[in-house]
């Protein structure tokens, strides 16, 4: 190695940035977010890497390192101070007051009224200052918080699933993963994350299958996105409005027999003996007893029919 590259001394704001190159940050905002340092004192570091040799630009936004800045040795000076670095102005202060919950760096822009490029700026700043952090530093602003928040930050999937479901009925894994836009397979692994972290449940639901429902402290985190898609309600295995006459007459009484049924609905006893016989193969009803005329009451799946029947009829 030249006896030059022995002898080199960078600020450690350009070290900073070097490493960053190293690490294949190649814009501006990423070698900020990976140094800790604002965009004034990033592009001031570049380019005096720029003009030693150890990085250049290929097209007006990208970086990298050249050979040599890949492979040198290298000391590090304090750099020169500046006054009042560190304390936030007017405008990161607005930000830090907004910023009660973790939020996408977009949804602050917004509510802020500034561009996404003066947001950006602000949030890179305050990062440097230590005062907010990135939930994903590869995209840092997907979404950002105070520095010290304990909220349980959410994977990319896991937003998008529970997202997906909506507050007023569960709904089953095929639902989710068209309204996510993912593999059912990949859904249905992500749904099982989010009941180990208590923000959905699933119970049993039609035919053998499970149904999913988010949980208050589900629709509560700051990333249950309110304008997602939101899932379709599963489909029932029967949804004739003369089938939730019957289950629901059959709740109300606990139990009845067939001539019952027949006799609360004022139907021909014929018709409702084959329409039983039908609730009894789709599992939705069962006997309480073995003899004849024992009376026939709702099965877990069958309540579970009518819940959904009956809140579907109120929408």
């Amino acid at each position: 190695m030249a006896l030059k590259d022995r002898n080199l001394v960078v600020t450690k704001s350009q070290a900073a940035c070097l490493i960053a190159l190293r690490d294949r940050k190649d814009s501006t905002p990423k070698i900020a977010v990976h140094a800790k340092l604002d965009m004034k004192k990033t592009a001031a570091a570049l380019g005096e890497l720029e003009r030693l040799g150890l990085a250049k630009r290929d097209q007006p936004k990208k970086w990298h390192a050249t050979a040599r800045g890949k492979i040198c040795f290298f000391e590090t000076v304090p750099d020169r101070s500046r006054r009042d670095s560190g304390v936030p102005g007017p405008g990161s202060q607005r930000l830090l007051e907004l910023l009660n919950h973790p939020m996408p760096g977009r949804e602050i822009a917004e509510r802020l009224g500034i561009t996404k490029q003066g947001t950006r700026q602000l949030l890179i700043k305050l990062h440097a200052q230590g005062r907010v952090s990135f939930a994903d530093p590869e995209r840092a602003f997907w979404l950002v918080m105070r520095a010290g928040d304990k909220t349980p930050i959410l994977s990319r999937d896991e937003e998008r699933v529970l997202s997906a479901i909506p507050p007023e009925y569960a709904t089953d894994a095929g639902k989710i993963s068209l309204a996510a836009g993912m593999p059912e397979s990949k859904a249905q692994q992500t749904l099982e994350s989010l009941i180990a972290r208590r923000f959905v449940e699933a119970y049993a639901g039609f035919q053998g299958g499970r149904l999913f429902r988010i949980t208050a402290v589900g629709q509560k985190h700051p990333q249950y996105d309110q304008s997602a898609r939101r899932a379709q309600a599963p489909r029932l295995p029967a949804a004739s409005e003369r089938v939730r006459k019957v289950l629901s007459a059959i709740l109300d009484s606990g139990a009845l027999r067939i001539r019952d049924v027949s006799d609360v609905l004022r139907e021909p006893h014929q018709s409702i003996n084959a329409l039983m016989q039908y609730l009894k193969r789709k599992h939705l009803v069962e006997k309480t007893g073995q003899e004849p005329s024992a009376p026939y009451a709702l099965t877990d799946e069958g309540l579970a029919t009518l819940t959904e029947m009956t809140r579907r009829r109120a929408a």
